[in-house]
């Protein structure tokens, strides 16, 4: 059914390439899914700028939750108010299963973190991380392709997508399941994870040599120090990332790593912990990719479950949605806030943000159910360390993840079969 506007009708008397390349262009995703409503034509015309934004920022196919649905269907007694896709559901596969032909056509997109990335929807969830995204393509797109022929070929072109993202990629082939993340880094990943590594000494030593009173720096040196450290996977000018991963969760890694040695040592008293966390630890988590920023709201310690394999974290939760489960109102949403006045945990999604009610030098705690009274208001971190094992571990899931995707059944019993051999 049409439902056009006058407003909208106006549309059709643009020519094509004046509402692609200077209306749809500059106008949010949800204006164009609105508009995307309203027309056949319109669909079809948003369908790639809405498929590219979707997938790089792992927006989920209905912010309605389950539980509103089946409340409501007790009430209407329709079934079809059940047929709502779960929360793992995305936006972009909704939208590829419409439009199949746009999986491997390229364009260029802006994440939440302003980055510029050129690359086709398949190349942008192999760039963010997004395994779970590429295991939906896999079974719900590539393999629902009727014609034997066309499905190698798309097969085929998936290794392609592989070889074209990550060109430093020097392991072998078929890949190898206990494949580190660093093995798809290129120049720029590589560069970051150097640079952070010096600027983290640095950073460590102006901690060590602050107070940190009430868990915030005292000297401005201390300031700068992380300041460097955050600017080193800050956009830069004129920058279109084309290759590697969008944010190398070693990263994290390694800032974790830093935290853990710091707590496990005893060298810092629990106002250095609070700063190193909340400016440190939460000025990184802002640069993680939309579908990275969902797995720590999740809690890192449930995403790397073993009985979770295959489901991937909650797209309607995340650090970049509109509004995070369990935040309060006033404090949503948290990207402008990580690293300066709030922190999520990776370990179990818990954050933590100054208390401007009370006296500084407190703080509130909340998890996906809201304010949580008892965790001490005097305390801006949490009391355990472990944080880069967690990172790690994720990292290795997802290697495991791209194998399993990308080699075919023979391929991987083969290669049990060699490790059983060499056992």
């Amino acid at each position: 059914m049409d439902t056009r506007t006058n407003s909208e009708s106006l549309l059709d008397t643009l020519p094509k390439d004046i509402k692609q390349e200077e209306l749809y262009l500059r106008s949010p995703l949800s204006v164009l899914g609105l508009l995307a409503q309203t027309s056949n034509q319109y669909e079809t015309e948003t369908a790639f700028l809405r498929l590219l934004s979707s997938a790089v920022n792992a927006e989920p196919e209905s912010y309605t939750p389950e539980s509103y649905l089946k409340d409501k269907a007790r009430v209407t007694a329709t079934p079809q108010s059940y047929q709502i896709p779960d929360k793992t559901r995305l936006a972009a596969i909704a939208i590829l299963k419409r439009h199949p032909e746009l999986l491997f056509k390229e364009g260029r997109v802006t994440d939440h973190f302003s980055r510029k990335i050129r690359a086709t929807p398949y190349r942008l969830f192999l760039g963010a991380g997004d395994v779970w995204a590429l295991k939906q393509v896999h079974e719900e797109i590539i393999a629902m392709i009727e014609d034997p022929e066309a499905r190698a070929k798309a097969e085929t072109q998936t290794k392609i997508e592989f070889q074209a993202q990550f060109p430093d990629y020097k392991g072998p082939w078929p890949l190898n399941p206990n494949m580190l993340e660093e093995a798809l880094y290129d120049e720029r990943n590589k560069a970051q994870i150097e640079q952070v590594k010096a600027q983290l000494k640095i950073v460590v030593a102006k901690i060590t040599a602050d107070p940190c009173t009430q868990g915030q720096a005292i000297k401005d040196e201390t300031t700068k120090a992380v300041a460097d450290l955050c600017n080193i996977f800050t956009p830069k000018e004129g920058e279109i990332i084309k290759t590697g991963l969008h944010f190398p969760l070693g990263i994290l890694k390694e800032i974790s790593q830093t935290y853990d040695e710091q707590y496990g040592l005893d060298l810092w008293n629990g106002n250095k912990l609070t700063y190193f966390f909340r400016e440190v630890i939460g000025g990184a988590e802002v640069a993680l990719t939309a579908v990275d920023g969902q797995c720590v709201k999740e809690g890192l310690v449930n995403i790397n479950e073993d009985k979770r394999k295959g489901k991937g974290p909650n797209r309607r939760d995340g650090l970049f949605c509109r509004h995070p489960k369990g935040c309060p109102t006033d404090k949503a949403p948290f990207a402008d806030k990580l690293g300066k006045t709030l922190f999520v945990d990776p370990y179990d999604g818990a954050f933590c943000f100054l208390s401007f009610a009370s006296a500084i030098g407190y703080f509130d705690w909340c998890n996906k159910n809201g304010l949580q009274a008892k965790w001490d208001k005097k305390v801006g971190t949490r009391w355990w360390g472990g944080h880069a094992m967690l990172f790690g571990k994720l990292m290795e899931n997802k290697s495991s993840y791209l194998w399993e995707l990308l080699c075919s059944r023979t391929q991987r019993s083969q290669h049990t079969v060699a490790m059983d051999i060499t056992k």
